[in-house]
């Protein structure tokens, strides 16, 4: 319940935010691309979506005592919080790397870069089977880890909340976005990933912190082409409308040309724009 508390909190400030104080015009009509993008999460995400976290808290408070644990050590519970905390939002910048590198894991992670543009809904397109294999690989890290309850419950709320935040169509003050930036994944910086220039989709994998691509070379301040002439949605994408919840299922069992996973296509730092606040 706290989950969906905090999920239509997060959207109601975002969406209020965006219809109010966009900051790029969209291209593609907002009702369809809500309206899909809602049933796909809460008709068939929300099972997965609502029961995972729970069950990521119970599974820290199972494995809190246990003597395996690589937090369970005579740490202090600050710098266990801290470590687990930190340490599974690296995780899931792993996992977003792996999710563009890997052929079978891009088929079903596109479908979240299907969308022709990028607001707080976008932030619930995922396919059922990327929500699945992240959580699994989640509870696993969670089980090796065994970072304190209160760190899990902790991230969960927050990524919620940063997740809807990062994909809002948002107007944030240059020099407000510039000093989040050090820290965190604004919406000016997540919205490059959602790019489709190459160059700028092998970019800002991070979930909450910006500082795992800043580490791993995959931080780019700014699109190749500008923001101004930016494009979203998948390369050569033909639906430029959205897809509808039956195409966005099918669409990692389809085969065309936009089924090639970004990593493997070449990058040239030259192309790449060094424009920053």
């Amino acid at each position: 319940m706290l989950a969906t508390y905090v999920l239509l909190s997060a959207f109601g400030i975002f969406a209020v935010w965006e219809t109010f104080r966009p900051r790029r015009r969209l291209t593609a009509p907002v009702g369809r691309r809500w309206i899909h993008s809602a049933l796909l999460a809460f008709l068939i995400n929300s099972p997965l979506g609502w029961i995972y976290p729970a069950t990521a808290v119970m599974l820290a408070s199972a494995v809190s005592t246990s003597s395996h644990g690589l937090l369970n050590r005579g740490l202090p519970f600050w710098l266990r919080f801290a470590v687990g905390f930190v340490l599974l939002d690296l995780l899931r910048y792993g996992q977003h790397r792996l999710y563009h590198a890997i052929p079978g894991l891009w088929r079903i992670h596109r479908v979240h870069h299907s969308d022709p543009d990028c607001d707080w809904s976008t932030g619930l397109l995922f396919h059922p089977g990327e929500v699945l294999l992240s959580q699994l690989t989640y509870l696993g890290a969670i089980a090796l880890l065994t970072p304190p309850p209160l760190a899990v419950l902790c991230l969960e709320v927050v990524t919620i909340v940063h997740n809807i935040f990062e994909h809002a169509n948002v107007l944030v003050p240059q020099r407000v976005d510039g000093l989040m930036r050090r820290v965190f994944i604004t919406p000016d910086v997540h919205h490059i990933h959602h790019s489709e220039d190459l160059s700028d989709l092998n970019r800002n994998f991070g979930t909450v912190f910006s500082w795992w691509d800043r580490i791993f070379g995959t931080y780019l301040p700014a699109p190749a082409a500008g923001y101004a002439n930016m494009r979203m949605g998948l390369p050569d994408q033909a639906e430029r409308q959205g897809l509808n919840v039956l195409q966005m299922l099918v669409l990692p069992f389809r085969k065309d040309r936009k089924c090639k996973q970004p990593e493997r296509l070449s990058v040239n730092p030259e192309g790449v724009s060094t424009e920053s606040f």
